[in-house]
């Protein structure tokens, strides 16, 4: 590590909003069996819930942005050939790809029955505005909204009732009876015949 370290921890620390707060003393609303709500569970808090899971979305964001700002700070620190400065960049691109990759099979699968075409998403939404967990995992609710809001803001995107393969045509073809076989071809005659 370079001596920038100790102004790298002091500017996350004057950037992290939780960094005054002692952890020995207990705080309202910190315990995270609080303010996990299960998954779903969205519609089921009232006014004041939907508020408070609101600001913790927007504080994690701002924890998020920060974050990488402190990350861009230290490779700005660092010199280019160094290897750590190497190995955090490949990292980083290799992350930044996987999480491309997850985000889009999110996406899409959320989109399908919703859109006509799930690709259609990937086209019309930001996936930047995601954010995606270390373990892989992508705030449903998140994308949902997002996709609801598209289907608002472009109706004519979104997935029609019904079948989407033709409705067979009886008029074409055998009919359904089939390649006719040597025998029915002999019965055919035979029936004319009599």
């Amino acid at each position: 590590m370079s001596t920038e370290t100790p102004d790298l921890v002091a500017a996350l620390d004057a950037t992290d909003p939780t960094a005054d707060l002692d952890v020995d003393e207990p705080t309202q609303g910190t315990d995270p069996v609080e303010d996990d709500t299960p998954d779903g569970g969205e519609d089921e808090l009232g006014d004041a819930g939907k508020k408070a899971l609101d600001r913790m979305k927007a504080k994690l964001k701002a924890e998020r942005a920060a974050r990488l700002a402190a990350e861009a700070k230290l490779n700005e620190t660092t010199p280019a050939d160094d290897a750590e400065r190497i190995q955090r960049e490949a990292d980083a691109r290799a992350a930044a790809k996987a999480n491309a990759r997850i985000l889009s099979a999110e996406v899409r699968a959320a989109a399908a029955g919703k859109l006509s075409d799930p690709s259609d998403a990937l086209t019309f939404i930001d996936l930047t505005q995601f954010d995606v967990d270390d373990d892989g995992s992508v705030d449903q609710d998140e994308i949902a909204e997002a996709i609801a809001d598209l289907v608002r803001r472009k109706p004519y995107l979104a997935a029609q009732g019904g079948p989407k393969s033709p409705k067979p045509d009886p008029s074409q073809g055998e009919g359904g009876r089939g390649a006719a076989t040597a025998a029915d071809r002999f019965a055919q005659q035979v029936g004319n015949l009599i």
